[in-house]
């Protein structure tokens, strides 16, 4: 007999993706962040994972990585894969209702999606057998990094001293590049040097007289020549750049690289821990840029939005907007910027 204290982990977790429909009540409560988002706890059982940990290291922004392992099942019998579940909507996999041979082992093909701004991301297949009380993880590791990278990743300007001064860029590949604007504006090396093409750019930032803006910009656009890197960002720390957006966003902007008048931009942005909420509208806040809300996929907690920006009349240049997303009664702002050819 299966001890039942020892089921709890693994029969909580198929509960929660097997549930029943949800009153209005619990909808209510299930779309607010839980206090804890660390997900469910291994259970160890006889079923192992090979490796038990896909890490991709440095990758791309808005690449697909993916990997294949193996499950092994060292017992005389076979066994179910009641569910295999990921941990958000970036990942996928699908191997519920598929069978581990018994003394033998199965490949599961997985891939994750990594979002378009820089940063780590982690994500992981849960899964549960028949007539097992395990809970198997296996976890999908990335950083996502530009092929340019700013030092340091942001700018305080918390101090009116620090609203002017310079900051470093490093071509992370080894490519030569130049920097062709600041904030919209001209780039210029902190010693005013003329610029040449170089693994390393020092470059001087005036925060008191903003271009993309009429305010202090939360984020620095920085547009280079780097054929893998035409545009990057660094948070802005100040005053009145403070961000608390209703809608729970993984990322507080997006970069969309390059676009051109008349051709359609595609990005996906995630919902955390949306539960039943769905986004109902988009709306863009440059005059120059429509639109339309796409499609939308959840996972019972995360939702992934995909939105379609269409550029008309754009100038050149680097850009910095809001598009509003409105989900009922909640709206909130996220930052787009980019690149028009």
């Amino acid at each position: 007999m299966i001890p039942t204290m020892r089921l709890a982990p693994a029969l909580a977790l198929v509960a929660c993706l097997f549930h029943s429909p949800l009153s209005s009540a619990q909808q209510s409560q299930q779309s607010r962040p839980p206090a804890s988002s660390s997900g469910p706890t291994a259970v160890p059982g006889p079923i192992s994972a090979e490796p038990a940990i896909a890490d991709f290291g440095i990758v791309e922004p808005g690449t697909v990585v993916s990997k294949t392992v193996k499950l092994v099942n060292p017992l005389d019998r076979p066994v179910l894969i009641k569910l295999a579940r990921p941990s958000c909507t970036c990942t996928t996999v699908d191997m519920t209702g598929k069978t581990i041979p018994a003394k033998g082992s199965i490949e599961m093909p997985m891939s994750m999606k990594t979002s378009l701004s820089v940063g780590k991301k982690t994500a992981q297949v849960n899964m549960v057998f028949e007539g097992l009380d395990q809970l198997l993880e296996v976890k999908l590791l990335a950083e996502t990094a530009y092929a340019v990278r700013a030092n340091p990743a942001y700018i305080d300007a918390l101090a009116p001293e620090r609203m002017k001064g310079s900051f470093e860029l490093l071509s992370t590949d080894g490519i030569p590049f130049v920097v062709r604007t600041i904030d919209g504006g001209p780039a210029e090396t902190a010693d005013g040097s003329p610029m040449k093409p170089a693994t390393r750019q020092v470059v001087r930032y005036d925060l008191s007289k903003p271009r993309l803006l009429s305010v202090v910009p939360p984020f620095l656009i920085v547009e280079t020549d780097h054929p893998k890197c035409p545009a990057l960002d660094l948070r802005v720390r100040h005053d009145t750049t403070k961000i608390t957006p209703i809608l729970n966003f993984a990322e507080f902007r997006t970069n969309v690289g390059v676009i051109r008048n008349g051709t359609p931009a595609d990005f996906e942005i995630e919902l955390k821990h949306a539960g039943p909420l769905r986004v109902d509208r988009v709306t863009s806040r440059h005059k120059e840029v429509a639109a339309a809300l796409l499609e939308q996929k959840s996972d019972g907690d995360a939702l992934l939005v995909k939105v379609r920006l269409m550029p008309v009349g754009m100038p050149p240049g680097p850009f910095l907007f809001t598009c509003t997303f409105g989900a009922g009664t909640k709206t909130s702002d996220l930052w787009i910027y980019g690149i028009a050819r």
